[in-house]
């Protein structure tokens, strides 16, 4: 039982107390004094209430409380209760106040139909048996709003102490850790502080974020926000995170009714270890089906529709990924939009089949952009104010997981990274090593010789590994666009013009193959340009080349203007000019006059 030693002068009741009023050692114990108090002197405030993860000798509870509206409706009631003990039977501090509260005058003519708000601001959170003491009492007082605010966890780790705080949760009852604003809040308006201003002592703001999310993690509510050093632990998008096993999701849900913005939310979720859970008692929860479990129990609503969007520190795996697809299916109302910061075993089959599944169901992947993490340290970190600092790598980094997210998709890309663009693009004469084939793709609908719709974005092929139905031969970057155009674009009644700018001119296969198409859509142009001739001396390669320009295609060799054009286009190239380098025009002339030996044949 928590309880605190007597003093040996009783005070009169609403003077402050202080610990130079404790008695001897070797004194007698004397009564205590009754509940409430006025106010607690600041050492006392100081010494009780800190929220050191660890402290000690700690064993008193007290509660700050504030009434609003009982007494009259403009009314504000402070006070301080502690627990009882000697020579009272031992009574904890919640149930001195519940007893207190029960026989004033004014509550027992609450008016049913109206809110009353009741604040506590306790030195430890309530334990099992006061917490059912307290839950007992709402459900007898359905007009009574209940906030409980606590800097410490008793027993934060023991189930039993967990159950007792989602019983209140469950009750009505609104917990939470107590902020740094919450102490100065206390300081003004409990403490006898004779004029001194609150003072932050160090680790305040840090434990209150680690207390923070332990307590959203028991009771499976959402965190307000994250601390500076948990979001730059876990959110870089660095090529190598084997060793960071927690996932965060970062949200915000807009509520919708006849297309006007009606409700918004935004917090964070965490995976919780198995023993937090009710019903989990052998696998932990991840941080999708804590959104998804939250969401449905306090937002959903089949008349309103809502946008979702998830910033992740990691990719679904599979089974969180079926989770969703099928809360998506049954949800028609919702539409979900999931940034990712890592992917998870990106080279697993599994996990990449469940990133599949995701986009098959509707729901938009993309990897965070440097923009979403500064949005994200905006919008979901305490920050203090300070600024968000780009690490390194973090530009560079993006580019390579979006086109691996892009691979896995068979989506096209929305832009290429300059670096990626200078080593691939070039026109060199000789560039064997370079293996990868980029596709900058353009695509215009035409109806009755209007302009209907424009997309474009770039296509790169694809290791076999990466696709379903091609087992044993990689997916050429022209298959990736045919796939996409048929699938995504394709209608029989519209025009299209439909531009390439290549890193290498097709092979003899791809050549085949996008000969076909275009004889099987005559409502489809084709024009190609491309920067480097593949194997050029190669008379199947050749062949390739002219059956493209006998089916109607426009084939030819990228000019300087070109490769500025994809440039401005297709690069995220932040601003800067392009960069014409040494033999671009030479080599434009000396492929394009072997291109048109090629053609003549």
């Amino acid at each position: 039982m928590r309880s605190r030693h007597s003093r040996k002068a009783e005070p009169v009741l609403g003077t402050s107390i202080s610990r130079e009023a404790a008695w001897p050692e070797d004194d007698t114990m004397e009564p205590w004094l009754s509940n409430p108090m006025e106010k607690l002197y600041a050492d006392y405030f100081y010494f009780h209430f800190t929220n050191r993860l660890t402290p000690q000798g700690r064993n008193g509870c007290y509660i700050c409380y504030e009434m609003e509206g009982i007494r009259s409706p403009t009314s504000v009631d402070r006070g301080v209760f502690e627990n009882e003990f000697y020579p009272k039977p031992r009574v904890h501090t919640e149930v001195c106040f519940l007893n207190w509260f029960t026989k004033l005058p004014w509550a027992k003519t609450l008016d049913p139909g109206k809110k009353y708000t009741i604040t506590w601001y306790m030195s430890w959170s309530p334990c099992v048996d006061c917490a059912e003491q307290v839950a007992e009492f709402l459900k007898k007082h359905n007009c009574v709003r209940l906030r409980i605010k606590f800097p410490r966890l008793y027993h934060g780790n023991k189930p039993k102490y967990q159950q007792g705080l989602r019983n209140l949760d469950a009750a009505g009852a609104e917990l939470a850790v107590m902020c740094p604003e919450d102490f100065k809040y206390c300081w003004d308006n409990f403490v006898d502080n004779l004029g001194w201003s609150f003072w932050y002592w160090k680790g305040i703001r840090w434990n209150y974020h680690v207390l923070d999310e332990k307590l959203r993690e028991i009771l499976c509510n959402p965190m307000s926000s994250l601390s500076p050093r948990t979001y730059n632990f876990h959110f870089p998008n660095l090529p190598f995170a084997s060793e960071w096993n927690n996932t965060y999701i970062c949200f915000q849900v807009e509520e919708r009714k006849n297309s006007s913005p009606k409700t918004y939310y935004k917090g964070v979720f965490r995976n919780q270890p198995s023993h937090l859970q009710q019903g989990y008692p052998e696998e932990p929860l991840h941080a999708e089906q804590c959104f998804l479990s939250w969401f449905d129990d306090k937002c959903l609503s089949p008349p309103v529709d809502y946008n979702v969007t998830w910033y992740m520190s990691w990719s679904p795996c599979l089974e969180c990924a079926e989770e969703v697809v099928s809360f998506l299916e049954e949800h028609e109302n919702v539409s979900l939009t999931i940034s990712i910061s890592r992917l998870y075993n990106c080279d697993d089959e599994d996990e990449q089949h469940g990133l599949q599944l995701l986009h098959e169901a509707g729901a938009q992947v993309a990897m965070m952009s440097p923009e979403d993490f500064k949005y994200c340290w905006d919008t979901f970190v305490d920050n203090l104010g300070w600024s968000f600092w780009y690490w390194k790598g973090i530009r560079r980094n993006y580019y390579a997981l979006d086109e691996k997210l892009r691979e896995i998709l068979c989506n096209p890309m929305s832009s290429l990274s300059p670096r990626t663009y200078n080593f691939h693009f070039p026109n060199l004469p000789f560039a064997s090593g370079w293996n990868n084939t980029y596709i900058c793709f353009q695509v215009e609908e035409r109806k009755n010789n209007c302009l209907k719709s424009y997309y474009k974005g770039v296509f790169r092929n694809q290791p076999s590994h990466l696709q379903q139905g091609y087992p044993e031969e990689p997916l050429h970057a022209e298959q990736c666009f045919l796939s996409w155009f048929d699938d995504k674009c394709l209608s029989p009644r519209v025009d299209y013009n439909v531009t390439w700018y290549m890193s290498w001119s097709p092979c003899l296969e791809c050549a085949e193959e996008v000969v076909s198409f275009l004889e099987e859509h005559e409502n489809v142009s084709l024009t190609i340009s491309f920067s480097r001739l593949y194997n050029c001396d190669d008379e199947d390669q050749q062949r390739g080349l002219q059956l493209l320009h006998e089916a109607g295609a426009q084939v030819a060799m990228m000019c300087p203007e070109d490769f500025e054009y994809c440039w401005d286009s297709f690069v995220d190239n932040r601003g800067r000019s392009f960069w014409y380098w040494h033999g671009i025009c030479w080599n434009y002339h000396v492929l394009d006059e072997k291109l048109r030996e090629i053609l003549r044949g």
